[in-house]
């Protein structure tokens, strides 16, 4: 083993979005063995190296699902940002039909002023239907969007395109799953995009290059290492990719039955250091 990529968000983070004590002494026991370890994930890489640099992790980072690079040192290494009108059109488009969405730029991301509001009335929607949401999930869901650093509020996607700022990603997210299928199926046909997601109820536009596993491969490529050496850890869609090029896969154990069925290996919980199991395992 030479090389292992894990993703955040329900996987190396548990439910608090905090990275435990033993997935934190797992990735450092195998730095220690010579052994590169890459966190590859959704988030911005503001947000991404906050959190890493919360828990004393220094790796290279790939973010806004494969969209950009940074090496250890935050040197940005690959870069691939979106079609200005393009984001423009979606974020109109999204906007006008009261969906929650975010565009993420170098810099910030960009959601709409009345964001909680949308989601709230969505709910309140639901209620009364075989859809009606818990309780539980709805708060656990709100906290999981609005935790991420860097989030602004705009009145409306003008704001946006004002500000000069590469644009890498928009996410759209609705608990209505017509809803959502709606918009899905709006810019499915948009090629110069790939259409991906990494919750549950969401669903991600980034640049037709941008995926885990593209940007994985160009990290592999740069270290000299093959991805024949190389784990990736993950639970969801949109860690297919990367799953897919390396000989060792895990998914995690609250990933779904079509992602467990493409990996190598079924680890335990994020809430039950499946990372740090994963880690111990191969490297016994």
């Amino acid at each position: 083993m030479r090389l292992i990529a894990t993703d955040l968000d329900g996987t190396l983070l548990n439910e608090e979005h905090e990275v435990s004590k033993e997935n934190i002494k797992a990735i450092r026991q195998a730095q220690k063995q010579g052994i590169e370890v890459i966190v590859a994930t959704g988030r911005t890489y503001f947000d991404a190296f906050t959190i890493c640099e919360k828990f004393g992790l220094n790796t290279y980072l790939i973010s806004y699902n494969g969209a950009a690079i940074h090496d250890k040192s935050g040197q940005r290494i690959s870069s691939l940002t979106m079609e200005r009108d393009d984001v423009q059109y979606m974020a109109k488009w999204l906007e006008e039909r009261d969906y929650y969405y975010e565009v993420s730029t170098d810099k910030k991301i960009y959601i709409p002023s009345n964001a909680k509001e949308i989601l709230y009335r969505e709910a309140e929607s639901l209620k009364g239907t075989k859809f009606e949401l818990e309780p539980i999930y709805f708060e656990e869901t709100l906290d999981q969007i609005f935790s991420q650093s860097g989030m602004t509020s705009v009145k409306n996607h003008e704001e946006i395109m004002i500000a000069n700022e590469g644009i890498y990603k928009v996410f759209g997210f609705s608990f209505n799953d017509k809803k959502r299928q709606i918009a899905i199926n709006q810019f499915a046909g948009m090629k110069q995009f790939l259409m991906t997601s990494s919750m549950t109820n969401n669903f991600e536009l980034g640049h037709r290059d941008a995926s885990k596993g593209n940007a994985l491969k160009i990290v592999a490529d740069r270290l000299g290492i093959s991805l024949n050496k190389a784990m990736a850890i993950g639970d969801n869609y949109n860690d297919v990719s990367m799953m897919k090029i390396v000989k060792f896969s895990v998914a995690m154990g609250t990933a779904k039955d079509d992602i467990k069925e493409l990996c190598s290996f079924v680890t335990y919980g994020n809430d039950k250091d499946g990372v740090a199991h994963a880690i111990e395992k191969f490297m016994r």
